[in-house]
């Protein structure tokens, strides 16, 4: 078993992300970038920020950034963290997000490529080896046991939901026990919240969906605040707004009620979501040394490449600043 680090072994790491955040996109920053008169003037924002200059502003051109941006991050944060299952907490999901483009990909016979985000713990080009020859004894044995179940699932229903599901339910419990095995309980918080969010985003889109009470049920992810016994009946608003009244996502829930009945789009429920995860994490810009500070600007600058990415492409359609800036997440500082 690794030796559980002390707070002070965090000293570097802690003021170096003290002063990375200072970089962090403020509202008033993203604001200007929308209401820049030219794209040479918006991108200047960007670079004044630390952000990598791009010749144009294309979807093509904004997605090169931002991978670059993506990778930068993951780079800097391994190199300063004394313990790198921190910033693996992170780069989890991108495994389990090309894993399932892959498999997909490959039953539809379909190009996949560009689905594919190169900032996992394994590169893209390994793991389409390893699918390609069903090798999976490098990959973590919870990971692999999962891929031959979604394939095998897949295969057998042409299901790709069912199939995405057994994946999410292997990335979130890797997640939480990687958190569990770091010790720290403000790490471990988060990820139970966020299979809090992961479950409650399912329940409002299954149930949209007309799928059944049972599958919902077989869906729900475990290890989160809200077990899967609260859920006893079938979904309704009035259920979704007990199970999660005076909790962090009263608020995501309230937007998940809304659209179950018509009245607000899913993309609301997903930035209240995004907000709830955010505002838990804030509490670590107060600690003085220590996991949680690292891990809180992980998040935060994971959000700001998204508000970026919808600033830029809100830009490009030319929609009105008022109407972008309606669905950006709160921002970290």
């Amino acid at each position: 078993m690794k030796e559980k680090l002390r707070d002070i072994d965090y000293a570097y790491a802690t003021a170096r992300v003290r002063a990375l955040e200072k970089n962090l996109l403020t509202r008033e920053r993203l604001e200007r970038i929308l209401e820049a008169k030219t794209d040479e003037d918006a991108v200047k924002v960007l670079s004044e920020c630390g952000y990598p200059s791009v010749s144009s502003l294309s979807l093509s051109e904004i997605e090169k950034m931002l991978a670059k941006e993506r990778l930068k991050l993951f780079d800097e944060t391994l190199r300063m963290s004394p313990d790198r299952r921190i910033v693996d907490l992170f780069l989890i999901k991108y495994d389990y997000h090309n894993l399932k483009a892959i498999i997909k990909g490959e039953a539809k016979g379909a190009d996949y490529d560009s689905s594919l985000i190169d900032a996992g713990r394994i590169r893209t080009k390994a793991m389409k080896v390893m699918l390609l020859e069903s090798n999976y004894h490098e990959m973590p044995p919870a990971m692999g046991a999962a891929v031959s179940e979604a394939r095998e699932v897949l295969s057998c229903t042409s299901d790709p939901q069912t199939s995405d599901i057994i994946l999410d339910k292997a990335c979130y419990q890797e997640m939480l026990s990687v958190a569990t095995e770091i010790g720290n309980e403000v790490i471990k918080g988060y990820v139970r919240l966020l299979i809090d969010s992961v479950n409650l985003r399912a329940c409002v889109r299954l149930k949209r969906m007309g799928r059944s009470f049972e599958y919902l049920r077989r869906a729900y992810i475990p290890g989160g605040n809200v077990s899967v016994s609260k859920l006893s009946a079938e979904i309704t608003p009035e259920l979704l707004g007990n199970i999660y009244a005076h909790t962090a996502l009263q608020k995501a829930a309230e937007a998940g009620i809304a659209a179950l009945k018509g009245d607000l789009g899913l993309s609301f429920l997903d930035l209240e979501c995004d907000n709830a995860l955010l505002s838990y994490l804030k509490s670590a810009k107060y600690v003085a040394f220590g996991e949680s500070p690292l891990a809180a600007y992980l998040a935060a600058k994971e959000t700001e490449l998204t508000a970026v990415r919808i600033v830029l492409t809100g830009r490009l359609a030319g929609l009105s600043p008022e109407t972008v800036m309606e669905s950006l997440r709160d921002t970290y500082v």
